[in-house]
């Protein structure tokens, strides 16, 4: 018994963070992020630019500026939503809207971001709805860069990146997401948009469940449609924002996100999604399990290292492993030992997606939180 374990819980973890990416790249061979724009990639059709608000007076202001100061084309409107804000979100709003191209929505009870989205979406005119975070600044051709895929009539789903500050859980575990979504987007199914930036064609959307994470979900609404999501590079935001609060992030987005993929899977698997249900599968549900699957491995390891061998071996891995991550913990960011940082990450991360993945199991997906720079 400990032997059958050892090694399904050591393969499923050498599939996700070896095999997987090792399969897309030979997938993907020969293919470049250009392939996937058509003929009128030139075109820049109308975006409607949705920003979901509680309570981000400290940046609304700079988000605005910030978009009346891109570099596009095309016709542009940006639309706030202040989903029950009891500061001077609103307030700070509303001025702009004189420009033209500002529209401010109050909800006077918070509803959620899900919500909040809804409403936006429902009044937007563009023909492209962009979805991004308060706290998200973009460099001044985002915009562009995320339009000009939509070119290609089977495009149904275009993503940015985010920019993280070093040494968070996100900025080790984003370069890695990117290096993934990469490879899907050459295949033309991602497994999940990056909130704080990306765009999908107003056509496809569909208002959601609140409970439900946007960024997660409209890349399987695309799918169901039988159009493609993919990345593009050149459409680059930053976020600055306080680390402390961002294993509570991570916990409250996996609990989400899986509660997507669990109502989701059956509709991509009667529709014969098989592209999405194994990227979803690979990519994020093996992943959640991380935790749970290197503590099997663990365990029996131990009941099975006095036979030495390949057992004895792993063994050693684990405890050089754990004492990185230890040591890793207290680093104070600079020399040798700050380079272990990224084995705390790794563990803090997953243990994270492993709560996220028990309480939607529970039934305690949150509607509401905190914005992460209060």
């Amino acid at each position: 018994m400990a032997q059958a374990i050892f090694y399904i819980s050591a393969g499923l973890l050498l599939y996700a963070y070896a095999i997987y990416p090792a399969m897309l790249a030979m997938l993907t061979a020969g293919r470049s992020e250009a392939d996937a724009e058509g003929p009128n990639a030139a075109a820049a059709p109308s975006v409607s630019v949705i920003v979901a608000a509680y309570n981000e007076s400290r940046v609304i202001g700079e988000k605005i500026a910030n978009f009346l100061e891109s570099e596009y084309s095309g016709s542009a409107e940006m639309i706030v939503i202040s989903d029950g804000s009891t500061d001077r979100t609103a307030e700070i709003a509303e001025p702009f809207a004189s420009s033209g191209r500002i529209r401010v929505i109050r909800q006077p009870e918070r509803r959620g971001k899900g919500a909040a989205i809804n409403a936006g979406a429902s009044a937007a005119s563009g023909e492209i709805l962009v979805f991004t975070d308060a706290n998200a600044m973009f460099q001044p051709g985002a915009i562009s860069a995320l339009a000009r895929p939509f070119g290609n009539a089977n495009i149904g789903l275009v993503t940015g990146i985010s920019r993280y500050p070093d040494g968070t859980i996100g900025s080790v575990y984003q370069r890695y997401e990117q290096m993934l979504k990469t490879l899907e987007s050459r295949l033309g199914s991602i497994a999940a948009a990056d909130g704080a930036i990306y765009a999908m064609r107003k056509s496809l959307f569909i208002a959601m469940d609140p409970a439900l994470i946007n960024d997660f979900l409209h890349p399987i609404l695309v799918s169901l449609k039988g159009t493609d999501s993919v990345m593009t590079s050149e459409a680059i935001c930053t976020e600055d924002f306080s680390a402390g609060g961002e294993f509570a992030r991570q916990v409250r987005m996996v609990s989400q996100a899986a509660m997507v993929y669990f109502r989701f899977l059956p509709r991509l698997v009667r529709k014969e999604r098989w592209r999405s249900v194994a990227v979803l599968t690979s990519h994020k549900m093996l992943r959640w399990l991380t935790a749970p699957l290197v503590a099997m491995a663990v365990l029996s390891t131990l009941v099975l290292a006095p036979r030495g061998g390949i057992y004895a071996a792993a063994l050693i891995a684990e405890v050089l492993f754990a004492a990185a991550a230890m040591a890793g913990r207290n680093s104070n960011g600079t020399g040798l030992v700050s380079k272990l940082s990224f084995a705390y990450q790794f563990v803090a991360l997953n243990c994270a997606q492993a709560i996220g993945l028990w309480r939607c199991f529970t039934g305690q997906v949150p509607v509401v939180w905190e914005p992460r720079n209060l």
